[in-house]
């Protein structure tokens, strides 16, 4: 892979191969849905500016938004440190900024850098930037840098206009950020040109760096689930939890990510507004769900699970019974992708940022997945020397991969109902608490967003 940045922006067939197997990979890790992208103005070019919440996933799924795109990334500078690291992420087309912090000495190497942002801009090949600057698991906006607006006011002025920069505000909403399987939208928000700011950049650079970076901050928060109340965080989650998708299902609405994202959000601001015009009324809420919150951990119960019923576990015997006749299934198909499936885990423990675990167990199986089926595979056909059993064995591994996954997806939920059922039966008590505030959460929340 190729430590020189001197082409970077130029079309790499290498580049698209690997991003096609990364994508179909990054999708099987995330069940993606994308939002917006009939905003996007034509024969323009385009800055995407994203929220950051987990790592190099967030790169990798802007990367989705498009089949054959190929932008170019900027990222902060000391993760480049090591020369493998720097040689993959410069093969991945991402470049580094250098800041104060990485040391005054290098802050001249960004010369360089602006330099083929301008080629990657004459180029129209799209370029990444995330303006937070670092990353963080939690669903609000931090302070955007100003990195991207020295960057396009720069380029457009170098170009005397003649570019037409759009910024674009991206939103990525995770449902679970490690999990597998779990939910990735990403919602593309409105585009603004920036030469409407360039008058004002030739007479108050500050000025016009607040104001592209206030517009851009607004454009972003319109598109992700933003919660600013540190305090009550943990219940405004517990609220989006546990009423969204059963509003959906009772009426009958789309069940795609973005009405789930709509209905959030609106419940995220109508909090919001209850906070500041009825705060004893806000509190009972903000109490009622901590409380309902607190009686799930403390007894283990999935929030899924409710409300309580002991109508949910009349097919726990059918489950297990299930679970009983297709264990060598998973046992078949756990053996054969033992490798793929360990050893990305177990090197993602090695982070105490949880929000780099996907990013390794993605990066990590992206290697050793073909490695690890074309050697098993050559093993088996030597062993066998029969090439249709070859074949059928080399077909059965993404299989029994996919069955691993649905069988421990399975097998979890009915030990999830396995507690339920103790739960319901050594503390009614607590059992009716949990389905009484669930009803009160639930019918208040309804009142909420109607309003």
């Amino acid at each position: 892979m190729p430590t020189s940045r001197e082409n970077i922006e130029k079309w790499s067939w290498k580049y698209w191969l690997l991003r096609h197997y990364q994508d179909f990979l990054f999708r099987l890790y995330f069940k993606t849905e994308t939002v917006g992208l009939e905003k996007l103005p034509k024969n323009t070019t385009l800055i995407f500016a994203p929220n950051h919440q987990n790592a190099l996933m967030d790169a990798l799924g802007t990367l989705v938004m498009f089949n054959n795109w190929q932008p170019v990334f900027l990222a902060r500078a000391d993760i480049f440190k090591k020369p493998a690291v720097n040689r993959i992420l410069t093969f991945l087309k991402i470049m580094p900024v250098y800041r104060i912090r990485d040391g005054y000495e290098n802050l001249s190497l960004n010369d360089e850098i602006f330099k083929k942002t301008m080629d990657v801009l004459h180029n129209k090949n799209g370029l990444v930037i995330l303006p937070e600057g670092s990353h963080a698991g939690f669903k609000r906006l931090r302070q955007l840098k100003k990195g991207i607006a020295r960057i396009a006011f720069q380029a457009e002025d170098a170009a005397n206009g003649e570019l037409n920069i759009h910024i674009v505000p991206v939103g990525l909403e995770y449902s679970n950020y490690v999990r597998f399987h779990s939910k990735f939208l990403i919602r593309v928000g409105e585009p603004f040109e920036i030469k409407k700011y360039l008058d004002l950049y030739h007479q108050n650079k500050a000025l016009a760096y607040n104001a592209l970076i206030e517009e851009l901050e607004q454009g972003i928060k319109k598109e992700i689930i933003n919660i600013e109340d540190e305090t009550n965080y943990t219940s405004y989650l517990t609220l989006t939890d546990l009423f969204s998708e059963r509003f959906i299902k009772q009426r009958k609405l789309p069940k795609t990510q973005n009405q789930k994202f709509l209905i959030d959000k609106k419940i995220v601001d109508s909090l919001d507004g209850l906070k500041q015009s009825d705060n004893q009324a806000f509190a009972s809420i903000m109490q009622h769900a901590e409380e309902y919150n607190g009686l799930l951990q403390q007894n283990g119960i999935c929030s899924k699970a409710a409300p309580l019923s002991g109508e949910k576990l009349l097919w726990l015997p059918i489950q297990g019974l299930i679970l009983l006749l297709t264990l060598p299934l998973f046992l078949y198909g756990g053996i054969n992708n033992l490798i793929p499936i360990v050893v990305p885990y177990k090197l993602s423990l090695k982070f105490k940022d949880v929000q780099f675990h996907s990013s390794v167990r993605h990066v990590v199986a992206l290697v050793l997945l073909p490695l690890v089926y074309i050697i098993q595979t050559t093993i088996f056909g030597l062993i066998t020397k029969d090439g249709w059993l070859t074949l059928a064995y080399l077909g059965s591994l993404p299989l029994g991969a996919a069955i691993v996954y649905h069988w421990r997806y399975q097998f979890y939920r009915f030990y999830r109902m396995i507690r339920v059922a103790r739960f319901m039966r050594k503390k009614p008590e607590k059992c009716r608490r949990v389905n009484e505030l669930f009803t009160d959460l639930f019918e208040k929340t309804k009142t909420l967003i109607a309003e």
